[in-house]
């Protein structure tokens, strides 16, 4: 009565969880064309668009996808083998255990006819399938302690899910140990299924099973060699249709092996209680909190793989674009290739924002996302993780799971920037700008070269502007210059205006151009000025200027 009502408490739990997370990706809103789509023009427009895919030639490719995507993790394998590995061990040995053992008999017995655990192949599948899940948990912790940068994108909630995994398959295989070494299981066995009261044959095959099966009974260490002979001919007739020998669970036998030692406690009725209780109210704890952790990947990865192997991002239905960008916040699995391999991570040592790293970029995201309240300092900070991103469309390319990280990056913008936080860049632009509105008014005068070189704090190399006689030659090659008809009227000054206007000292004229903040930095001018004036670094040290104080930006 207990486990069935935990169960049904766990089931509801996970049930709930389930509906919570299909209503967020009915519901939150990315980027700014996200929210005119309700949650019923997305179920209705998601429907239509399964219905179309799975009745149609397309379902061969979702299969294909399924099988080498999702169960043997191809995209994995191809970003990182370590990854690869940890994640196929974890995923198939996960389904396995759920087939094989969690809804064995409801599931083989359907199948296959009658299902016994202690039969193989279920016993030696079910210790391969929980080996292989350790191993993908020990190498996914050895790839992260090990790997450079893995250790920054590690979050406590990781930590916790693979603790309740480790408590659900430690106590299965000790369980299963116990239960080896048990002399009080192999008694309950014969009183259930046996003749107790023939007490010849039950000595015969308590030989049997203690010599050749490890059962351990207290006070018998040596067992005539006839007797174990007609043990096993009693266990043959009477035992083998429902027990194989146990080595065959290698990992649970080597642990009774090792228990044996202490088989007294280790064996009794309470201890094996105990674990009992610990293994399946572990499972149900694991079940409940399914949705809600990062283990919820076994379900989300695969269903986005399929997704984006029959659909276009650019060609969607909009109102599936906006539910499959919050179905990508819970398909991430946080393996961190995306950090690990980001242009822009090595910014991290002198910006210490996590916000840099795409995978700690995403949970930002959902946070704005799914209505969260932020402070205006936590949008700051999750806006200066945004603008680092260089659009290099690297994460996309590598994530294992195929989400469109770059997508998300540019709703995020778009999002932020209705928060008023636009780019750090055009804001100092902007703010340059109007800063150089109220010298322009003001009449031109001259100071000496070490003076403005004071005023401006430019280094010694970007204050050779003093050398320029405007002959205009970084202007001529400057291609910012050459795109447009007119451009003093789109940049203000040109490149050799603003040496001479440096020259004059007019800080905020030549700061608040728009030529410094249009520069490319492909240093044509500074490569081809006769004077040596290294033009690039100068607008580059006005941008920086303006980023440390030069303009206020309110």
């Amino acid at each position: 009565m207990f486990f069935s009502l935990s169960l049904y408490i766990a089931l509801a739990i996970c049930g709930l969880g389930l509906v919570y997370k299909i209503w967020s990706w009915l519901s939150a809103n990315i980027g700014e064309d996200s929210a005119e789509y309700s949650p019923g023009r997305r179920a209705a427009a998601a429907i239509k668009g399964i219905l179309g895919a799975v009745f149609s030639p397309k379902i061969g490719t979702i299969l294909k996808v399924l099988l080498l995507d999702g169960l043997l993790q191809r995209r994995s394998w191809q970003v990182s083998k370590l990854a690869g590995a940890a994640h196929l061990c974890i995923f198939i040995g996960f389904i396995l255990l759920v087939w094989l053992h969690a809804l064995g008999e409801l599931l083989i017995t359907d199948l296959f006819g009658d299902y016994e655990a202690t039969l193989n192949p279920y016993l030696f599948l079910r210790n391969l399938a929980g080996v292989m899940v350790l191993v993908g948990v020990g190498l996914a912790i050895y790839r992260r302690l090990t790997v450079p940068g893995m250790r920054l994108t590690t979050r406590g909630v990781d930590g916790v899910a693979i603790a309740l995994l480790a408590i659900i398959l430690l106590s299965g295989f000790v369980l299963e140990g116990a239960k080896v070494i048990s002399a009080q299981v192999f008694d309950d066995m014969v009183d259930e299924y046996g003749s107790p009261e023939d007490m010849a044959e039950t000595n015969a095959l308590r030989a049997f099973w203690a010599s050749e099966y490890g059962v351990v009974f207290p006070g018998q260490d040596q067992w005539d060699p006839e007797l174990v002979a007609q043990g096993r001919e009693l266990n043959d007739d009477s035992c083998a249709e429902c027990h194989v020998a146990p080595q065959w669970a290698f990992a649970s036998y080597g642990l009774s092996r090792l228990m044996a030692v202490a088989a007294g406690p280790l064996s009794s009725e309470g201890f094996r209680d105990f674990l009992y209780y610990l293994h399946f109210l572990a499972c149900w704890l694991g079940l409940a909190i399914l949705p809600f952790t990062k283990f919820f990947h076994l379900l989300t990865s695969p269903l986005l793989l399929m997704i984006n192997s029959v659909s276009d991002r650019e060609k969607m239905n909009p109102a599936n674009r906006a539910m499959v960008r919050a179905l990508e916040l819970d398909a991430c699995t946080h393996c961190a290739v995306c950090s690990i391999h980001c242009s822009v991570a090595v910014a991290y040592k002198r910006v210490p924002n996590l916000n840099i790293l795409p995978s700690e970029k995403l949970a930002s995201l959902a946070a704005m996302a799914r209505g969260k309240e932020l402070s205006e300092g936590d949008l700051k900070i999750i806006r200066e993780g945004c603008y680092i991103c260089t659009s290099c469309y690297r994460c996309t390319r590598l994530c294992p799971v195929g989400i469109n990280l770059q997508d998300l990056w540019f709703a995020q913008k778009e999002d932020l920037a209705a928060e008023g936080l636009i780019e750090p860049y055009a804001e100092l632009g902007r703010a340059a700008d109007n800063a150089a509105t109220g010298s322009r008014e003001v009449s031109l005068l001259k100071v000496s070269s070490q003076g403005l070189q004071n005023e401006l704090r430019l280094s010694a190399q970007a204050h050779t502007f003093s050398e320029c006689y405007r002959c205009q030659t970084c202007t001529n090659v400057c291609p910012v210059v050459f795109q447009y008809q007119w451009p003093k009227k789109e940049l203000d000054l040109l490149p050799h205006q603003i040496m001479h206007s440096l020259g004059l000292g007019m800080r905020e004229e030549a700061m608040g151009a728009r030529m410094v903040w249009s520069c490319l930095t492909c240093y044509h001018c500074q490569e081809a000025c006769p004077m040596g004036v290294q033009v690039t670094d100068v607008l580059f040290e006005l941008r920086n200027l303006a980023a440390h104080g030069g303009v206020e930006t309110g």
